[in-house]
């Protein structure tokens, strides 16, 4: 019978240093999120615009955002198997929605903490799951990127400005090219992440395809976002027409958040995708208003505090309703170990009752083979039943 071992001091000392800092960084993420509500709530108080909200379209608009959550997680997760791992999709799907809350502090690594903690298990390497957090995040901006090109291409062509275009394109440089696979697996080398683990190697796989594959997953993601915010438009009280508004709400979402990505400094774009949203919308907003740049503004706030609801809801449902990686799995080890039956507390008869009545011959010889093993054997095999 074997016996469990019990873990020495200094790993329970070590597992309580963890578990405390996990707290902590909670604490912390609220603290932060909280503090965002109540700046954005200072902003639409501060500005001369009468906010008039509109549940219904604010409603509509949490669950464009909602939905479009998936699509990067998605991408993610058809990343990781390009690199040889093996997560669920429930599991990556729930690590990545909770760790939207990370990009709350400052610097933006707690997301990639966050993430690949939850993820981390059997069939999932750290270091490559790391590596496919980056490579997602910047596909992510890299489309975005795109979509901003599009829609300024379509505006430079109407007006001749081609001040914007240019910006755009630089951008989509910046974040853009690191994804090429050949510029991603010179990065990979030049930084030397190999050494860290064999698993690493697998990401000579990625081609073409992995980049290819991910372009209408995030274009889908960014009109969603657009959709969004083109509802919170409604939401605060201006009636602005789809056609009219939506590709302005767009390309203000799309750029602000780009710029935001790239300036890490700001936990969450705080501040940075404000001002782009104001300077981008103010313009095509006085159609629909006398204070456009205050609605601006207000637009942008409620938005702010809207997707910080959605992402709290989200991130809690998905944490308690999906379970973690491996969980099945370590149930499914542990019964191998001889003894575990007692611990579990299976005896002969509640294995028999498990498995109803023993009506075939085929039963019947199972049960009976069952009877000649010893104690201990044939509680473990039931276990395995």
């Amino acid at each position: 019978m074997a016996e469990t071992q019990t873990p020495s001091p200094k790993k329970k000392i070590l597992k309580r240093i963890i578990l405390a800092a996990q707290y902590l960084l909670a604490f912390a993420i609220v603290w932060l999120i909280w503090g965002k509500l109540e700046s954005a709530w200072e902003q639409i108080q501060k500005k001369e615009f009468q906010l008039v909200l509109d549940g219904s379209w604010l409603t509509a608009a949490g669950t464009a955002y909602a939905l479009s959550l998936a699509f990067p997680a998605t991408y993610w997760f058809c990343a990781l198997r390009h690199l040889g791992q093996r997560p669920a999709y429930g599991a990556t799907l729930r690590a990545h929605i909770v760790g939207h809350l990370g990009k709350y502090v400052p610097g933006k690594i707690f997301v990639v903490l966050i993430r690949s903690g939850l993820l981390k298990g059997p069939g999932v390497d750290t270091t490559v799951c790391v590596l496919s957090i980056f490579l997602e995040g910047l596909m992510q901006m890299a489309v975005g990127a795109l979509v901003v090109c599009a829609v300024i291409l379509g505006w430079s062509i109407q007006t001749g400005d081609q001040d914007l275009l240019l910006g755009s394109l630089f951008l989509f440089c910046l974040v853009g090219i690191p994804i090429f696979p050949p510029c991603f697996k010179l990065g990979v080398k030049i930084i030397g992440v190999k050494k860290f683990s064999d698993e690493v190697r697998k990401v000579d796989q990625l081609s073409w395809k992995t980049f290819l594959f991910g372009v209408p997953l995030m274009i889908g993601y960014w009109l969603l976002l657009g959709l969004s915010f083109w509802c919170v438009l409604r939401g605060v009280g201006l009636n602005a027409p789809f056609a009219a508004a939506w590709p302005s709400a767009l390309l203000a979402i799309t750029a602000s958040m780009v710029a935001g990505f790239v300036l890490v400094v700001a936990p969450g774009g705080m501040g940075v995708r404000e001002a782009i949203i104001v300077s981008l919308l103010t313009a095509p907003l006085a159609a629909f208003t006398d204070t456009p740049e205050a609605a601006a503004a207000v637009s942008a706030a409620v938005l702010r505090i809207l997707w910080i609801v959605v992402e709290l809801i989200c991130a809690g449902a998905f944490f308690l309703m999906i379970p973690g990686p491996g969980k099945k799995t370590e149930i499914a080890e542990a019964s191998k170990i001889p003894g575990t039956a007692e611990t579990l507390g299976t005896s002969k008869a509640e294995a028999l009752e498990t498995v109803g009545p023993l009506e075939t011959a085929e039963s019947q010889k199972m049960s009976a083979h069952l009877d000649t093993l010893p104690s201990d054997e044939s509680e473990v095999c039931r276990v395995h039943e």
